[in-house]
């Protein structure tokens, strides 16, 4: 009686290996794209995430715009609002000082600028302050390939620059604009045009 032995041939050994290796493939691309979709949908999220902070910051710091010149290096005088295409500055209210018991305003001098494709919130300890020069910036967003300012008067015209006083451009009555309209390009987002209105504004037109 013969023993038979059982085996696999060759052929069958090949084959094996390469459906395996197919296998092997398309669980791998799988498992890549997994990973990489996840990764962007984490960094879509955190890029809302400082969008949305970087929004309700600068309505804070809008809402609270008052009407207070500050004098800086060698007693210059810096007007109530500045405003420029890249760069807006003014003073804002609204710091929590219950009851006074700290010895320091509840004013605070703050600007908005945009600076090497970032939009930046730069603040200064004190109101009238020696030294310019000694501020405290934080990066509000990075990465923008567009970052503009403008300003809307009571005419509704749209300026690129804001001089309080200048009659070129509006009223010596109007100190303040009566919004603020930052346009921003977030790449792949695509362009995002924001309008932020002074409530201050609207009580200012008797005030020079």
């Amino acid at each position: 009686m013969k023993s038979s032995q059982s085996g696999f041939t060759l052929i069958e050994i090949l084959v094996a290996l390469t459906v395996f290796g197919i296998l092997a493939a398309i669980t791998s691309s799988v498992m890549y794209y997994a990973f990489t979709t996840r990764t962007r949908v984490t960094d879509q999220a955190e890029r809302m995430v400082h969008l949305e902070l970087a929004i309700t910051l600068l309505e804070r710091d809008t809402e609270q715009v008052t009407i207070r010149a500050v004098r800086g290096d060698d007693m210059r005088l810096f007007p109530i609002f500045v405003g420029q295409p890249n760069y807006m500055e003014f003073t804002r209210s609204g710091l929590v000082n219950p009851g006074s018991e700290q010895k320091r305003s509840t004013l605070k001098r703050i600007a908005i600028l945009c600076t090497d494709n970032k939009l930046v919130r730069r603040s200064w300890g004190r109101l009238d302050v020696p030294k310019r020069s000694e501020y405290e910036d934080s990066v509000l967003l990075y990465n923008l390939k567009k970052c503009q300012f403008s300003y809307l008067n009571k005419n509704q015209d749209v300026l690129t620059e804001w001089h309080h006083g200048q009659a070129e451009q509006q009223s010596d009555d109007e100190p303040l604009p009566k919004a603020i309209k930052v346009t921003l390009n977030l790449g792949n987002w695509g362009d995002q045009s924001l309008l932020f209105i002074l409530p201050r504004a609207l009580y200012a037109s008797n005030i020079k």
